[in-house]
């Protein structure tokens, strides 16, 4: 039983390293007096950035020839996302 117990406790000692009070906080900003994570914006950011491209592919007959347009528009929503996310956090 302590065993067990004592298994459980190292696991969510494990599993919370990373977490701390005060030292390092997540990349914020403040919209209308509430604060939102970056990686929301980034994600939001993303969304745009490919809806902007679609347009474009749309305009230059580029549309037509891919072979999957949802996975391709949602990879490409993913990869700005992260890039956005990566230009924010400066880990680029």
């Amino acid at each position: 039983m302590k065993s067990q117990r004592f298994g459980a406790l190292a696991l969510v000692a494990l599993l919370v390293q990373g977490c701390s009070s005060s030292a390092a906080r997540a990349p914020s900003i403040s919209v209308f007096g509430s604060f939102f994570p970056a990686w929301v914006i980034c994600a939001v950011g993303g969304i745009v950035l490919a809806v902007a491209i679609r347009a474009l592919f749309i305009a230059t007959h580029i549309d037509e020839h891919l072979p999957a347009p949802p996975l391709v528009y949602l990879c490409l929503s993913i990869s700005f996302g992260i890039g956005l996310y990566m230009l924010w956090t400066g880990t680029v």
